[in-house]
Order: structure tokens, then sequence, then C-alpha cells
């Protein structure tokens, strides 16, 4: 398992990797990610189909519409801009406190730390016009990526969507708090997966590797 998304990262992955987490905040990015590593997991030699990528995601589930919004918006103010950027900063290996945080963050930063994470929110500061005080508010609250917040209906045609767009392989999911919301994707996103015929309903096998629908190394 591995999580990276600079060159070095995705050559790393495409190498070696069976299964790949990255957060990839819009869905034409998250295209470009996986059809890119399946890629050079070809010029290494390998199936791409033995190459799973899972983008972090952070489903809000509410019973309706209304109160998945107000849950969302709860959750989003309770998360503190500086406690966000701080974090960032040190993934980045740059300090943001010295820009102005009413701008969005800069381009073209030099950035020893994580290359893979400043792509990501690079390019959605830059299509969206976030603040860095905005992203940091959203990166402390762990939901880059958007557009998972609704009931399970409406969250399930969010995840199709991206998986039909070959977005992905599947998800790895972020609880937003406990235990409330491990049981709204237990009870309510689960079983409405499993009516699209889009998750199991039963275990292939005892392993991990047979859930993820990985073959076992030769030997």
């Amino acid at each position: 398992m591995q999580a990276g998304a600079s060159d070095r990262g995705r050559d790393f992955a495409a190498r070696w990797a069976e299964i790949i987490f990255v957060t990839p905040g819009l869905i034409d990015v998250a295209v470009e990610f996986r059809n890119d590593l399946r890629a050079r997991a070809v010029r290494f030699g390998r199936d791409p189909d033995t190459v799973k990528v899972l983008p972090g995601i952070v489903p809000v589930i509410g019973d309706t519409e209304k109160q998945a919004k107000a849950l969302h918006d709860q959750l989003h103010e309770l998360s503190h801009p500086e406690s966000g950027l701080s974090t960032l900063s040190y993934h980045l290996g740059v300090d943001l406190s010295r820009f102005p945080q009413d701008e969005v963050l800069p381009e073209n930063l030099d950035v020893p730390g994580v290359e893979g994470h400043y792509r990501e929110v690079a390019e959605l500061t830059r299509r969206s016009g976030l603040s860095l005080a905005e992203l940091g508010q959203r990166y402390g609250a762990g939901r880059t990526t958007s557009g998972f917040a609704g009931t399970p209906s409406t969250v399930a045609d969010r995840m199709q969507e991206w998986f039909e767009a070959g977005a992905c392989d599947g998800f790895m999911l972020q609880v937003p708090y406990l235990p409330g919301g491990l049981e709204e994707l237990v009870h309510g996103l689960v079983p409405e997966l499993q009516h699209r015929g889009l998750f199991r309903t039963e275990y292939d096998g005892s392993t991990l590797r047979d859930s993820l629908g990985l073959p076992r190394p030769a030997g």
C-alpha cells in the first residue's frame, strides 16, 4: 500500500504498490491520476487491473439533505483555519503563515515535503478560489474532496459517478465523527450501495487481499 502523488511517488506506486491512497479534490483530477498510474504500471510490465486506486472521502450522511447539510456545516465550523494550515504546512514543509490568509495558495512553491498534497490543494484552490484561511478550515476538517454530503442515496450517487467515470477502483472512507458517523455508513450507505449492486453482500475469501480482488504473489 502506498500514498503519494508526486512523479516519483507515482512511479514507485506503479512499480510496486497494489493499493494507492490519494486525496484529489475533483473528479477529473482523480480520473487523470488513475489513468496516469495505470499507464505507468503497464510501462513497468504490470497488469493495470492489479493496481487499485482508492481516493479518500469523508461522507457526511443524514436522513434528509437538510440534516446532512446542517451536520456538514457544524463539523466545518468546528475546524479552525490555523489548525488546518498548521497541519498542511507540516505536510508540505512550507510555513504557510507567511502568506496572506485572504488570498489563494501561491503557485509554483518549492515544496520539500509531500509534493502530491501540494498538487492536490493547489489545483483545488485554483479551480475554486478558496483563500488560504478557507483551505485551512477545509483541510483541518479532513474534507478536501467535496460533494459527499447528503442522504445515503445522494452520497451513493456521487460515489457511483466517480466509479463509473474511472476515477477510482473503490474508496478509502474516513469517518467524520464517532460513533454516529460510522453507524450512518454501516446502516445507511452500505445497504444503498448493495442495493445498486456496487458493494458485496458477502465476502469472497478470508483475507483482505481476497476482498480487494488482488491476486496472491507467485511463490
